[in-house]
């Protein structure tokens, strides 16, 4: 995990006004870890809240709902006067269909927008077809797998991770959902 957030960073910190990206942990729960930014990223998985192996997931299943519901609301409590770019990893083994599938129905009223990436695992469910998915006022997600986040130039990985994000931003500012 370490190696996504030395990758993903440098993208963040042009990306973000304040310079920095939110960073969430889950399993069974999920746990805000806090903000990375340039003076604390290296070594962030080892340090924060005592190291990943302290983190207070309870058991190690996978939760997608619960931290999407998590990232939802708190972005809701600050305010969300700017639109709002989650970059959303997952090894796998996704199985609440149906949670996962009402959050984003719920989130996709909001200026978020979800960029899901499947990172060297396997079963990631819904997260695939989400894109496709309807009953949404907008489609506010993407997704793309890689096997290895070694074998991805920068340049590439950007360009998965932006996709489709500049055409949600358009329709998003459309609909009134960003304001302009």
């Amino acid at each position: 995990m370490q190696e996504v957030v030395n990758r993903i960073l440098p993208l963040a910190v042009n990306f973000d006004d304040d310079q920095a990206l939110d960073c969430w942990a889950f399993a069974r729960d999920p746990q805000y870890l806090g903000e990375i930014g340039l003076s604390n990223y290296d070594g962030f998985i080892n340090n924060a809240h005592g190291g990943w192996r302290k983190w207070a997931l309870g058991p190690r299943i996978n939760n997608e709902a619960e931290v999407m519901k998590a990232v939802t609301e708190f972005y809701q409590k600050d305010g969300l006067d700017v639109p709002v770019y989650v970059l959303f990893i997952s090894d796998g083994g996704v199985n609440d269909n149906r949670g996962i599938t009402r959050v984003m129905t719920e989130a996709a009223k909001l200026p978020i927008f979800w960029q899901f990436v499947g990172l060297g695992g396997r079963g990631y469910g819904i997260l695939k077809k989400l894109d496709d998915m309807t009953g949404r006022v907008i489609d506010n997600c993407d997704f793309f797998e890689l096997d290895d986040l070694d074998d991805i130039s920068e340049e590439a990985l950007y360009e998965n991770m932006l996709e489709e994000f500049p055409m949600w931003l358009k329709e998003a500012k459309q609909l009134g959902i960003v304001q302009q």
